[in-house]
């Protein structure tokens, strides 16, 4: 299904918003391993708050400068808003993220926030006018599938073991942070150019710090994540500048699905170069993936 960009008509084809969407797994998949690492290099799991008011600062300052060489078209004031909100949201679940992850399971929470990031927007796209071919729908189950494989660390997370697990609640709420942060930014206007992912991490810029003296009691960061926050910042401001080049684009749901197939990225960084083990269902959820992938590029 062809389809055209909201504002402007461009004429952009529907498979420009799924390859921006990919690029952009690709990118959050490798900051989120390199996050990972950092984090236990650390040896302290309060200083995701500090690496994470790093990475936000260092991608602010990187889109920033692009933003001033190559300023927007034109700026709405939904250009703003929407996107200063998403910002809010994603800035206030990504703590919640790391607090989930490291309470655990990860075997629960992971497929948990990633299920509930997926089907946010398919819930809410049909009343925001963003309605799904057959093909698109094909590919947000098969992304399910994907997800659940690809987080349940070789096993499939049993529903008992779910309901019973307290990491759900926690789950359920960044994943619905995410996705409706997502939703948000669906309804800017492409022409807004990189203003919008500028305002998303100016947004974290004002939350995290705030955070972080809270939880930690100073603004500065651990020494030990600085650096890695650094170059975390470079791959997330890469990511986040493509993540919203598609949500700009394209379809919340689409997007959303195939942003959620990083941890898919990471698995198999992970497993190429670090020499972390490969499960068979992992694997098997990576062809999902594929699947999911090629599904929402045969509907364009």
């Amino acid at each position: 299904m062809a389809m055209e960009t909201r504002a402007g008509g461009l004429g952009q084809h529907v498979s420009v918003p799924v390859l921006l969407a990919g690029l952009s797994a690709i990118a959050f998949g490798c900051g989120d391993l390199l996050g990972g690492v950092a984090i236990r290099r650390s040896g302290r799991q309060e200083s995701s708050l500090g690496l994470a008011m790093v990475a936000t600062m260092v991608g602010a300052v990187l889109i920033g400068t692009y933003v001033l060489v190559r300023p927007p078209e034109v700026v709405r004031f939904a250009d703003v808003a929407w996107p200063v909100a998403a910002g809010l949201f994603m800035a206030v679940t990504r703590p919640l993220m790391y607090l989930g992850m490291a309470r655990g399971p990860v075997a629960v929470f992971a497929p948990v926030f990633g299920l509930t990031m997926i089907a946010v927007p398919a819930v809410i796209g049909p009343f925001i006018g963003e309605r799904l071919a057959g093909l698109e729908v094909l590919g947000v189950l098969s992304a399910v599938v994907s997800v659940v494989l690809l987080s349940g660390e070789g096993g499939v997370p049993r529903p008992g073991r779910l309901l019973r697990s307290p990491a759900v609640g926690l789950a359920v709420v960044v994943g619905t942070s995410i996705g409706m942060g997502g939703v948000f930014l669906t309804q800017a206007a492409p022409e807004a150019g990189e203003l919008p992912a500028l305002l998303v991490l100016v947004s974290g810029l004002v939350v995290l710090p705030v955070f972080h003296r809270v939880r930690i009691g100073t603004f500065r960061p651990d020494r030990a994540v600085v650096g890695f926050g650094v170059v975390l910042g470079v791959s997330s401001g890469t990511a986040m500048v493509l993540s919203t080049a598609a949500y700009l684009r394209g379809s919340a749901a689409v997007v959303t699905a195939l942003i959620a197939l990083a941890p898919g990225v990471s698995v198999v960084i992970a497993w190429r170069f670090l020499g972390e083990r490969l499960y068979l269902l992992q694997a098997v959820g990576g062809a999902f993936g594929v699947a999911a992938v090629v599904a929402f590029a045969m509907a364009g």
